[in-house]
């Protein structure tokens, strides 16, 4: 039986410790490969035995969780998560009851009866939530936090009882009445879970707005008879080679080329490109692309995942599965903390009631604060929600993260290596020939090359091809590349040679390409490039960040040199080979931190090398492994966005996770000192998740405006 990929939503996960839950559920039920995004509320996994599925619906129902097993939103826009609900119902219950403590001893709402009844609806709606995901946490062999919640309010809620059964009818029995506190905690802590999902998906409105650029529905052009009949079909369903029509307002719905119509595109949460771009027949449009105006018909080349805005997804998606190192620590210390509260909690007891001389009351009140103030949430969310700002932006702007760890190395970078061609020059190649051997046609000489050079991939092989669109391929024979050097065939019975003249072995310097027959020179050109716009830009921005940058392209010294010359380089290296790359980024490795940034496809091995591999240039770079971090745009100030972000990425983490630790290291002594009370402490525990999410926040609203 094979494994099929599956998609859940899942509703109702506020932590890691809700997402470790859900993952020992899938696990356990025969799951793999599995990914539980807590913020954006998703499980995807591998799972072989479909009937498993029904398993995992049920144990997740029975843990607290909605989920959909078509991947479509459980929550209707506008309508309020069963959180919400919940802490709607027993608000009115837990005010009324805590108005108690500013009535006088006779009132009514200081009866005995009224408060236990007050308070039994709250109890009940918390023993259903916090008891069923205690339950289903502890059989998925992952304990979190609710636990902490349940054992703090049941027992306020029992010593309460207690007290009322034993010292009914005496003027004491309101000192061992604590049912405002029960209903208190659980309230106050569904109002922390409830304005923690609300700030939660403003973190990840960004990344939401990526997906939304998938459309739902596609007009498609079905074939019936003589006539074209116009079919509104799930995008999705499309496959190559079909014709789709789009208009005006319309998100291109697969990649495709266009075969009737003019199109206006606004490509930005694409490329990061501001300006719109016009497109024709015969080319390329690709899927997420908004059509500003024009209408046409398109041939689709690419659906779903395989399509440009699917990669960009499936990347972004693949990228928040991983965690920076930082976060993996915090992740170590989460899993023993709630163990550790509950021991500290039960020590709080014992050594407030035989230690320290407390009453029975005050000492269950603070092991119930030091129960209910402990915080491990925090922790879990310090890292994702700022990453998830991070890489909303930067997706936003046209740089695809890969790994969530890449911010934490992009931020340690110390040295930058660039490739020249297409890295810091336009790419845009303006070739000349230089004379031509007597006895020999132009056009077969032009013919050989593109022969040739159909076989590679190098930047000024797609010059050479645009060249020779009305030129027709000369007949070759065991044609090869070699990387780096040039292309190499038979023609005629003879040896033809295209590339460097160190590859074709020309003493000939003063051109920059050769084609040689049985090693005679037959015609040469020269390639002369232009630096990009922000090239000089971008470079003193390393320069002010103390940021060593150095060249390495396989293009002549002299070529090089003027090039460096030009951006105040002092350290290039011309005439490299991909092994001569791979061995100077060792050695610069064995010193600092390397960032290697080039064209995805001639420099993957450099890239992969690298501490951190930046393709920048090529729209087919998605689909290569070797880059951490691609930049689908072309120009370079889009790699000054990515160091800026990685910084306050970083910074931001750095920040909560201090909070959360700080926060830990500070409430829960006080509680157990008797200085908080266990209200206090269920306020004070709801709300410091939500100052590390405001802090997310607080990144959201200033990166866009640091990278300007």
């Amino acid at each position: 039986m094979e494994e099929e990929r599956r998609n859940l939503k899942v509703e109702g996960m506020t932590c890691n410790h809700c997402a470790s839950t859900v993952l020992g559920i899938i696990k356990q039920e025969g799951g793999g490969d599995i990914h539980v995004d807590y913020l954006m509320g998703e499980a995807n996994f591998d799972l072989k035995n479909a009937q498993k599925m029904d398993k995992i619906l049920k144990r997740l129902e029975s843990a607290g969780y909605k989920s959909n097993a078509e991947g479509s939103e459980n929550q209707s826009q506008g309508s309020l998560s069963d959180i919400e609900k919940k802490f709607l119902f027993t608000l009115p219950f837990s005010l009324t009851l805590f108005s108690h403590m500013f009535a006088p001893h006779d009132w009514l709402i200081n009866n005995i009866w009224v408060q236990f009844f007050l308070c039994l609806p709250v109890f009940m709606m918390g023993l259903y939530h916090f008891g069923r995901s205690t339950f289903e946490s502890i059989k998925s062999g992952h304990i979190n936090m609710d636990i902490l919640i349940l054992i703090g309010s049941s027992s306020a809620f029992f010593y309460s009882i207690y007290g009322a059964i034993t010292h009914y009818g005496s003027a004491e029995v309101h000192d061992f009445l604590f049912f405002e506190t029960t209903s208190t905690i659980i309230t106050l802590v569904l109002l922390g879970y409830v304005i923690e999902h609300k700030a939660v998906q403003r973190t990840t409105t960004i990344l939401r707005d990526l997906y939304k650029t998938q459309p739902e529905k596609a007009k498609k052009l079905v074939q019936n008879g003589l006539n074209q009949d116009l079919e509104v079909v799930n995008a999705s369903s499309l496959v190559e080679d079909d014709i789709i029509l789009v208009n005006t307002g319309d998100r291109i719905p697969a990649d495709g080329m266009i075969i009737h119509g003019t199109l206006t595109l606004d490509e930005a949460m694409l490329t990061g490109e501001s300006e719109h771009l016009q497109k024709e027949k015969g080319q390329e449009v690709f899927s997420g692309s908004l059509i500003v105006d024009g209408n046409g018909t398109l041939k689709v080349t690419k659906t779903g995942k395989e399509s440009t805005i699917g990669k960009i997804i499936e990347l972004v998606k693949q990228s928040r599965s991983d965690k920076p190192s930082v976060q993996k620590l915090a992740d170590k210390i989460s899993s023993i903390f709630v163990p550790t509260i509950l021991i500290l909690s039960s020590l709080t007891f014992i050594i407030n009631y035989t230690l320290v001389d407390t009453s029975m009351s005050d000492a269950i009140l603070r092991s119930i604060a030091v129960l209910v103030i402990a915080c491990p949430c925090a922790m879990g969310l310090a890292t994702p929600t700022a990453v998830s700002v991070g890489l909303g932006l930067a997706a936003k702007l046209g740089i695809i993260v890969k790994k969530a760890s890449v911010f934490e190395e992009v931020n340690a970078i110390k040295t930058i290596v660039f490739d020249k061609t297409g890295t810091l020059t336009s790419g845009d190649l303006q070739i000349s020939m230089n004379d031509l051997e007597d006895g020999y046609d132009q056009e077969v000489v032009w013919g050989i090359i593109k022969s040739l050079e159909l076989r590679s991939n190098h930047p000024i092989a797609h010059r050479f091809l645009s060249l020779t669109d009305h030129i027709s391929e000369t007949p070759l024979e065991n044609i090869e590349e070699v990387k780096g050097r040039g292309l190499k065939a038979r023609y005629n019975n003879m040896n033809a040679q295209f590339g460097s003249a160190e590859f074709t072995g020309v003493s000939n310097n003063d051109a920059d390409l050769f084609l040689t027959l049985d090693d005679k020179l037959i015609t040469s050109f020269n390639v002369t490039d232009e630096l990009k716009p922000d090239a000089s830009e971008t470079i003193n921005f390393f320069t002010k960040k103390n940021l060593n940058t150095t060249i390495l392209s396989g293009d002549s010294h002299k070529k090089t040199a003027s090039i460096a010359q030009l951006l105040n380089i002092s350290d290039f290296k011309g005439g490299q080979l991909p092994e001569d790359k791979l061995a100077e980024l060792k050695h610069l490795k064995e010193r600092t931190k390397v960032a290697m940034v080039g064209d995805g496809v001639n420099d993957s091995p450099a890239l992969a090398l690298a501490d951190v591999g930046i393709s920048i240039g090529n729209s087919n770079a998605l689909a290569v492994d070797s880059a951490k971090v691609v930049i689908v745009g072309n120009k370079l100030e889009l790699l000054q966005h990515l160091f800026k972000i990685s910084d306050k990425v970083v910074l931001t983490i750095k920040q909560n996770l201090f909070w959360a630790f700080a926060y830990n290291l500070v409430a829960i002594p006080l509680a157990a000192a008797g200085y908080l009370d266990p209200m206090l402490a269920a306020l004070s525990m709801a709300f410091s998740d939500v100052i590390v999410i405001g802090n997310s926040l607080r990144l959201k609203m200033i990166l866009p405006n640091s990278i300007r």
